[in-house]
């Protein structure tokens, strides 16, 4: 009997256990699967408050030229070519400077014979005169047709190197890598002295105009980096000047700012975040990180167990895509930013890395 007893004992708490084995199995399948999340980090940097302002994208160098003599035009670059430094934008008919560089180079000539011809005369004077056969007086005349020939001649070498000069300008050169950007005047025409012939760019050498609060000026400098964005992307570059002058009505004065060629085209619109506060020590996450409900703005973070705590917290100054944010954020551990709205407090996540934002696994 006590032996039958003990079997039914034994046989009840062995079915026990496999009873409390299958319902802790059946809990753990019945537990949520992790939640698939993107994650971003939360960063400490220096804040500071930022203007945003106007700008304009243009080339350092815009020039119209012109050209230093008068002719007709036979050639002349087409609007959107690029020419290198050096070499013709516009090339003029130079038929009669050729011509007028002839005639110089015969006054030369002509002038030359005339003073060889003095200084032999000149030569048969002096030894006339020593033997007191010639008079002082004609000895002077042949002195001074000598030094009249002499003058002569570096007039008439100073017409060749003007003339010369004068058919080197025939042919406007770009004086920098030049984008044409305009014609003022068409082949065939005639041109006149100082007439703008072309406008033309650096494509090379561009920045941004910035008209901005003369109230930023004690929080900027030279070379500081700011961050200049169009509708289709973004750039962080240096300020190369600042011109502390205003404006009387608008209280607005200029910086420029070097952006590398390619950036943004001419003569297109920008904005600028200018610091306009002193920089103070804080952290930043993605906007997209904010939950917002009535009790308040709350952000998640994940812990070393990736699992979600919720975090409340007050916004400061937007950073561009990014937000100061005040309370207990820990800036070791990532926040969410895709997926918040659905997280309880301690529940699982998982992610993994892409590029520069943590993605959910699938």
């Amino acid at each position: 009997m006590k032996t039958l007893t003990r079997s039914v004992v034994l046989g009840m708490s062995a079915l026990t256990l496999v009873s409390f084995s299958q319902a802790s199995l059946a809990q753990e399948n019945s537990a949520p699967p992790p939640v698939l999340v993107q994650v971003d980090e939360a960063r400490e940097q220096a804040i500071s408050q930022l203007t945003w302002v106007p700008g304009t994208i243009l080339s350092q160098t815009d020039a119209n030229l012109a050209s230093e003599v008068d002719g007709r035009i036979t050639w002349m670059a087409e609007v959107g070519d690029i020419i290198r430094a050096g070499e013709p934008l516009v090339v003029l008919d130079d038929t009669r400077l050729n011509i007028t560089l002839n005639q110089n180079k015969s006054n030369i000539a002509q002038w030359q014979s005339q003073v060889t011809l003095f200084e032999k005369r000149l030569a048969r004077y002096e030894n006339l005169k020593a033997n007191n056969n010639m008079s002082q007086g004609e000895l002077d005349a042949v002195e001074a047709d000598l030094e009249n020939a002499k003058q002569e001649l570096a007039q008439a070498k100073l017409d060749l190197s003007f003339t010369e000069y004068q058919l080197a300008q025939s042919r406007v050169k770009a004086p920098f890598t030049a984008l044409v950007v305009e014609r003022l005047q068409s082949p065939g025409e005639y041109t006149g002295v100082g007439q703008t012939l072309l406008r033309v760019v650096n494509p090379d050498n561009v920045e941004v105009q910035v008209r901005a609060p003369l109230t930023v000026l004690p929080y900027i400098e030279s070379g500081m980096a700011v961050s200049v964005q169009s509708k289709t992307h973004q750039v962080e570059e240096a300020i190369r000047a600042i011109v502390p002058v205003g404006n009387a009505n608008s209280r607005m004065m200029e910086l420029r700012i070097a952006i590398k060629p390619g950036d943004f085209p001419i003569g297109s619109a920008v904005r600028v975040a200018i610091p306009s506060s002193d920089t103070h020590d804080g952290v930043t996450i993605p906007r997209d990180a904010l939950v917002l409900r009535k009790s308040g703005t709350y952000i998640y973070q994940l812990n070393e167990n990736n699992e979600a705590q919720q975090v409340k917290v007050r916004t400061g100054v937007g950073l561009g895509e990014r937000i100061e944010v005040f309370g207990e954020v820990n800036p070791s551990q990532y926040v969410v930013v895709r997926g918040a709205e659905r997280l309880r407090e301690g529940q699982k996540v998982r992610f993994e890395e892409t590029n520069s934002t943590l993605t959910a696994k699938n």
